[in-house]
């Protein structure tokens, strides 16, 4: 099966993002099952060496379209799009891909065309191809309308940030589930994403949940804590706004608290870009680590006696949750975190809190009695590593893609 893929990151090992990581092993995946695929992206953000490194990992063809504009005016002209039209491609992006020449042909002879990210599948609804019955899917990581109510809930009522909401909520509401209903399949990592997007206007049987897989974090043994000192980790690729915000706000609010009763308590910010403040305050705190891009975190999770997740804002699944989860550790989460995961499934071992005070003593009941919240955790971690299984993931793949099932 020839299967284009269109992707605003080429992935690769060790890509410093969730994201990527992902679409990495659903292009291992595909390739696993024989089908030949071809990967197109814009050229920007290390497209070029990411496609560099993928070809000869994967044995790929990888498009990078280069946009004609380019400079300092094309990123702000690009800024101000994605202000307005949150869903959309930047307009010189999608107009390098659409008129490709090696894009172009790639798309006539798909058999599929699938998109990674919502916004690129606006890329692929508007490929052209002459063949009858070619199929196009989007796999939406999470979806975008979800996040931007969340902004706007948060924002001052009647400021000028109040008055861009309004219009990004419209806007965000249209073009997404006018994508969606274009497609002839919308995969999701979960349940709660499914009803989102048939709210948004896609059918139920276009809508298809699929877990991804998580390769890796079924090794790790999870009976019992790690020996050392009490350590909670946070684990986020922090050049990302909301990643930035929660360890913020872990810094700020929940850290004192734990600390209050806890002194001797370590935290680690594991993850590429920290910010300037997690530098300094790793600086003068000799018990807070803040490890900047790692080739792996798992020495990351091997200290951690608890994860802790304290984002504000974000939607979907989040894929640090189930690693831990899968790992056996006991989690503190807000709501947000947890999205994707409560109630559709075996959950004990994640405890949802949406206040500082809350995470607070969540965390500190783990640390009281570490052993018994590990326990409590076993029958989290076995449900975890049966639904996010990578070894069931290239099957529930093809039936997603293809409907030749639940896609599950």
């Amino acid at each position: 099966m020839r299967i284009v893929s269109v992707m605003a990151h080429v992935p690769y090992t060790g890509i410093p993002h969730a994201g990527g990581q992902y679409v990495l092993a659903h292009l291992r995946a595909l390739r696993s099952l024989g089908h030949d695929i071809t990967v197109i992206a814009p050229d920007w953000r290390g497209n070029e060496e990411g496609a560099r490194r993928l070809r000869e990992e994967l044995d790929v063809e990888v498009v990078v379209c280069r946009p004609h504009a380019s400079g300092r005016w094309a990123d702000w002209a690009d800024t101000q799009q994605i202000r307005l039209f949150p869903v959309r491609p930047p307009r010189r992006f999608r107009r390098a891909i659409l008129r490709s020449r090696p894009a172009r042909d790639a798309f006539e002879r798909a058999d599929l065309i699938e998109a990674h990210w919502t916004e690129m599948g606006w890329v692929a609804r508007a490929a052209r191809t002459s063949r009858a019955g070619v199929r196009r899917v989007v796999i939406a990581q999470d979806v975008i309308a979800q996040t931007y109510e969340r902004i706007f809930d948060a924002t001052r009522r009647g400021s000028a940030a109040w008055l861009l909401g309004l219009w990004r909520n419209a806007s965000v509401g249209r073009d997404e589930g006018r994508l969606y209903r274009s497609m002839d399949a919308v995969i999701v990592f979960s349940e709660k994403d499914a009803r989102l997007v048939r709210r948004l206007g896609a059918s139920a049987r276009a809508t298809v949940v699929l877990r991804p897989p998580f390769a890796g974090a079924g090794e790790a043994d999870g009976s019992a804590p790690p020996d050392g000192p009490a350590t909670v980790v946070f684990v986020g690729a922090f050049f990302r706004d909301v990643n930035a915000q929660a360890a913020e706000f872990l810094l700020d609010d929940i850290v004192p608290r734990v600390r209050a009763q806890r002194p001797d308590v370590r935290f680690v910010l594991a993850g590429a870009g920290p910010t300037p403040r997690m530098v300094a305050e790793a600086e003068s705190d000799p018990l807070l680590e803040v490890t900047g891009e790692v080739p792996s975190l798992e020495p990351s999770y091997a200290k951690a006696t608890a994860v802790v997740v304290p984002l504000l804002m974000g939607a979907g699944v989040k894929f640090k949750t189930v690693e831990a989860l899968m790992r056996g550790i006991p989690v503190v989460s807000t709501a947000v975190g947890g999205e994707g995961l409560i109630g559709e499934g075996e959950t004990g071992g994640l405890v949802v809190a949406d206040d500082a005070e809350g995470i607070a003593e969540a965390l500190l009941r783990v640390l009281a009695d570490p052993p018994a919240a590990w326990r409590a955790a076993r029958s989290t971690r076995e449900w975890a590593r049966s639904v996010f299984a990578p070894e069931t993931y290239p099957t529930r793949l093809e039936d997603a893609l293809f409907e030749r099932g639940a896609g599950r």
